[in-house]
């Protein structure tokens, strides 16, 4: 993120970091390995200067939607699920925090006090390994504590607990007994999904689509938002922070929705958008709080919504044309690792939003939360 000077600072830094990437590293992080690495699966591929013209009509959610949300502990993906559950036709059947922004076993205790702080009591929590599973760049650790202090906010039921389960065997167990197929929404690493196919690769057959926000297509990455001197132009922090699992869930021939940094450079929220959702219930006013405090506090003058953007379009896919493309995850240690690489002339592995509307997006987030 480089030197920060004063607050205002800090606050455009944050904003490009929410769903990426809390004290400031003074060099690249090393990345992180487990005990057994996997060895790296893909060679570079330079990023493409097109995209296939032909679109993609996603299936409109049908009148009661089973959905598995995880994030990684985000001030956006926060916000992400109070919108999905202002919807009476979103079921969120779990709550997963992976690896990533936060700690995870901390972080989803933020998750059941907010859950608990609106009366919802029966969603199943779970918290993923804090590490990915082969190499990655982790998130810096100044972010990471703004997420353990959940974002500033002041935390209710600060003094209670709540049980939780490990996310990959939850995702699993939810999927196999779901009464349908279950849409996964994803705004942050893929640690958990990966993790899950690999404890049972036949949850595919239901699993509907999954939703996520995550990787660049036409566009330049996002990690010198946080780590100024990083040499890698190319990948998104959702992908860079655990490029192996990324790359097992766009192999695995699941119906992929994308929505890249192509995608949420566009929505842009200025203090003026959200100050509507202050008119809502409980759940749009903690939503409006949390941009309120970079607004307020960090001196923001408008922010991108990543992971916000990400469960608009899923509830309302018609909001983008979404493009089928090849994409390979680049699993090499290098200045690519990460990037989420453009295959020419190959079979789709995923649906790509790169041109959203907006304005649409903006107006749905006033119907829902302004009500």
């Amino acid at each position: 993120m480089g030197n920060r000077k004063s607050l205002p600072v800090i606050g455009l830094l944050l904003i490009l970091a929410f769903t990426a990437g809390c004290d400031t590293p003074a060099t690249t992080p090393t990345p992180v390995d487990t005990v057994a690495p996997l060895p790296p699966t893909s060679t570079h591929i330079d990023i493409a200067t097109s995209t296939p013209v032909v679109t993609a009509e996603p299936t409109p959610l049908p009148d009661k939607t089973f959905v598995i949300y995880d994030d990684d502990g985000s001030r956006d993906g926060m916000a992400a699920l109070l919108y999905l559950l202002s919807h009476p036709e979103i079921s969120i059947e779990a709550a997963n925090i992976s690896y990533g922004e936060a700690h995870p076993e901390l972080y989803v205790q933020h998750t059941g006090r907010v859950l608990d702080q609106l009366g919802i009591t029966d969603i199943p929590l779970g918290a993923g390994q804090d590490k990915p599973l082969a190499v990655g760049v982790p998130f810096p650790d100044w972010l990471r504590g703004l997420s353990d202090k959940f974002w500033d906010y002041p935390v209710p039921n600060a003094a209670k607990t709540y049980p939780f389960q490990n996310a990959p065997e939850l995702m699993v167990s939810v999927i196999n007994q779901a009464p349908g197929p279950v849409t996964i929404f994803l705004s942050g690493p893929f640690t958990n999904l990966a993790q899950a196919l690999r404890l049972d690769p036949g949850i595919r057959n239901n699993i509907a689509a999954v939703y996520f926000m995550g990787g660049a297509v036409n566009v330049p990455g996002n990690i010198t938002n946080l780590i100024s001197d990083s040499k890698n132009r190319v990948a998104e922090w959702n992908i860079l922070a655990d490029p192996q699992a990324a790359k097992e869930v766009f192999e695995s021939g699941l119906e992929l929705y994308m929505v890249p940094l192509d995608a949420t450079n566009k929505v842009i929220m200025r203090q003026e958008d959200i100050r509507p959702w202050h008119q809502g219930d409980e759940k749009a006013d903690m939503a409006a709080d949390l941009y309120d405090i970079m607004f307020n506090d960090y001196g923001f003058q408008s922010a991108e919504i990543f992971d916000l953007t990400a469960s608009v379009l899923m509830v309302q896919p018609e909001l983008c044309d979404f493009q089928p493309v090849h994409l390979d995850v680049i699993t090499d240690q290098g200045d690519t690792l990460g990037q989420t690489a453009v295959v020419p002339d190959a079979e789709p592995n995923v649906h790509a939003c790169l041109e959203p509307n907006a304005d649409g997006i903006r107006q749905n987030l006033n119907e829902t939360f302004s009500q």
